[in-house]
């Protein structure tokens, strides 16, 4: 047998090299002209009003702006300028998206070495290269219908793997942050966040406005053929009316709403949150909703969902710990796949959503009156599992919607309260931490949740299994990631808007969230 005594590696370790270097090959390619050429380029922005008028046939006019229905003479002739603003969108976001995910590429690169090695970042880094690589693949020239769909079907498949690229980097954020001081990660993944933001509306824009084209064809051609049964028995020619799939309908422009309701949008995400608050604890509070609930403005309801949904987590999940902590509530054990719930119960509890209507006199919710008949305010009344309500106030001036949130969480810790807007700050305890903490930590850690008794740890394990698929198919779980109020104040911020919040510790929060109503802003760049 020949001994081996050269100083180079054995078969084993070359293998290992070339797998290291294939891996590096195919994550990090830190060294691409074409990269460098592109994120050299100006970004071409384009404000609000020009992104909303890509959505628009050109001879609507002015009547769009106010989400008025436009009949056009002729429909060949306003399908082919809807095609042609769609075609003219489709080119500026061929042309603009690669500059902006190559600079996003760069800006990885740029960061420390230890930390573009994190699995999370990398992962982060491979799919905006593999973005850029795509569209810069695609033709220059968008030039018809075909070429319309394609690239369209191409943002899609982007929009949707880049749907976890926020919690990929607060994990990678998280692992890293001691290799990178405080301001500059905030720095980056501010520029970062708001960088997404642009991509996702200019791709999203594109796809949305391909969707609702689609659907105006569908509906041209069904009437198209109940006008051919009808003009068999009638040849008589009615006005068009609002219903007409033949009308212009203006109040969607893509991924902008131009009537949009804020009270049915809480609704919505104030029933989704508490199904993922009774996943995590068992029970949650009653949302109630005052104020101007009639009131609509224009926004991207997308945003505005996020900006809630976070919002509203927040606020539920600090009311239920709070419970739990001052003795007004008992733990309870979260629902799970493998408990039978009962009778009353059901899957998620008894939360409710409710809408109240306004006073005539001054605005304020209207009294519930008890058994007894005493008037009790039902914005402080408390639910069957002791909690007291989430109360959230729509108010509409002419330039700006307000939405205030209070809750009756217990407030912010003074110490806590200059970290809340920190990435990665959170006051979640890690699930590993001893289970020697308070019990408004517990229940946030899960202690409290999992329903495994001591000494049974496999059957906490196995519950608490059963608890995290739960919380995947309803959107993750409802705390933890410490970014939900720095990406909330960022969307908020994105189209000239505001966040404050103010704690009353040992009470609650109110957080007041102001929103420009968008069709009034000229100069907003995007």
């Amino acid at each position: 047998m020949t001994r081996r005594t050269g100083g180079g590696p054995g078969r084993r370790g070359v293998h290992q090299q070339i797998s290291t270097q294939q891996e590096l090959d195919n994550v990090v390619s830190f060294y691409d002209d074409q990269i460098t050429l592109y994120a050299d380029q100006e970004i071409q922005t384009v404000t609000l009003k020009a992104l909303l008028g890509f959505g628009r046939a050109k001879t609507a006019g002015a009547e769009a702006m106010t989400g008025s229905a436009v009949k056009v003479d002729g429909n060949d002739h306003r399908y082919q300028q809807d095609l042609e603003v769609n075609l003219e969108m489709a080119r500026y976001a061929r042309k603009e998206l690669p500059v902006r995910l190559a600079r996003r590429v760069k800006s990885i690169q740029n960061l420390p070495f230890i930390i573009g090695t994190n699995p999370y970042i990398k992962r982060v880094y491979r799919l905006y290269y593999d973005a850029f690589q795509a569209l810069t693949a695609f033709q220059e020239d968008i030039r018809d219908i075909e070429d319309l769909d394609r690239f369209a079907e191409v943002l899609q498949g982007l929009v949707e793997s880049h749907a976890d690229v926020i919690p990929m980097l607060s994990q990678g954020f998280l692992e890293c942050k001691k290799y990178m001081n405080t301001s500059d990660i905030q720095t980056f993944l501010d520029e970062m966040i708001r960088s997404r933001i642009g991509i996702r509306l200019i791709a999203e824009q594109v796809i949305s406005l391909r969707a609702q084209r689609t659907d105006l064809l569908k509906d041209n051609d069904d009437n198209e053929k109940s006008t051919q049964d009808n003009n068999k028995y009638n040849s008589t020619i009615t006005t068009p009316s609002i219903a007409d799939p033949l009308v212009v309908n203006c109040q969607v422009i893509g991924v902008v709403h131009t009537q949009l309701k804020p009270a049915e949008l809480i609704k919505d995400c104030a029933s989704f949150v508490q199904e993922l608050c009774n996943v995590n604890y068992g029970s949650s509070p009653d949302v109630v909703i005052n104020g101007q609930t009639d009131a609509t403005f224009t926004y991207v309801p997308v945003h505005l969902e996020y900006i809630l949904c976070e919002l509203l987590k927040n606020s539920l999940r600090a009311t239920v710990e709070h419970s739990v902590k001052i003795g007004r509530s008992i733990p309870r054990r979260a629902t799970n796949f493998f408990d039978e719930p009962s009778e009353d119960e059901g899957l998620i509890g008894h939360a409710k959503v409710r809408e109240v209507p306004q006073d005539n006199s001054n605005g304020g919710p209207v009294n519930a009156r008890e058994k007894e008949g005493e008037e009790v305010d039902i914005t402080k009344r408390m639910n069957e599992y002791g909690h007291p309500p989430v109360e959230v106030t729509i108010a509409q001036s002419e330039h700006e919607i307000t939405i205030r949130i209070r809750d009756q969480g217990g407030g912010v810790s003074k110490e806590d309260l200059d970290h809340i807007f920190d990435y990665s700050f959170t006051t979640v305890k890690d699930e590993n931490e001893s289970s020697s903490s308070s019990s408004s930590s517990a229940a946030a850690d899960g202690g409290l949740l999992d329903g495994g008794s001591p000494g049974n740890e496999s059957e906490s394990i196995f519950k608490g299994v059963s608890r995290l698929a739960m919380q995947a198919g309803l959107g993750g779980p409802i705390a933890g990631l410490g970014f939900g109020l720095p990406l909330t104040r960022i969307y908020a911020q994105y189209f000239g808007g505001r966040m404050h919040l103010v704690s009353l510790q040992g009470h609650g929060v109110d957080v007041y969230l102001k929103l420009r109503q968008l069709e009034l802003v000229e100069d907003l760049q995007i």
